[in-house]
């Protein structure tokens, strides 16, 4: 089960990584000089959330992952730190910030929205069946 479970998150990882890059291009170059930082981060957010709600269950039922388990957990936190480990080599990539200035992003609003979206998209398999 742990071996479905580490697949199941790396598959939700990369789902949801192309998503999120997707609805990111989208951000940066249409929404955020348009609406700003903070309103193109929440718009983004809505749609990403759907995936995630969308998705979670989905993988989990794919690898026959029982509901409310702590392998949908581990599915979970496996992609989340995927994930994280993908957000700090982009960012660095991309616009040249450490990993400290990546956290950093924390702190302000856009960063809190961003963090909302790292706890569902962490704990989605579990929540949902």
């Amino acid at each position: 089960m742990m071996k479905r479970s580490f697949r199941a998150g790396a598959v939700y990882f990369l789902l949801l990584y192309v998503v999120g890059f997707l609805l990111g291009a989208t951000r940066e170059l249409l929404l955020a000089p348009r609406f700003g930082v903070v309103v193109a981060s929440a718009l983004e957010a809505i749609p990403m959330l759907a995936a995630i709600f969308h998705f979670a269950p989905l993988i989990a039922r794919r690898f026959g992952i029982p509901p409310k388990s702590g392998w949908r957990l581990l599915m979970g936190c496996f992609g989340l730190t995927l994930l994280i480990g993908a957000e700090v080599a982009m960012t660095r990539a991309m616009r040249g910030l450490s990993p400290e200035q990546w956290l950093a992003h924390f702190a302000s609003i856009e960063g809190a929205i961003y963090a909302v979206l790292l706890a569902c998209f962490a704990a989605m398999p579990w929540l949902r069946r």
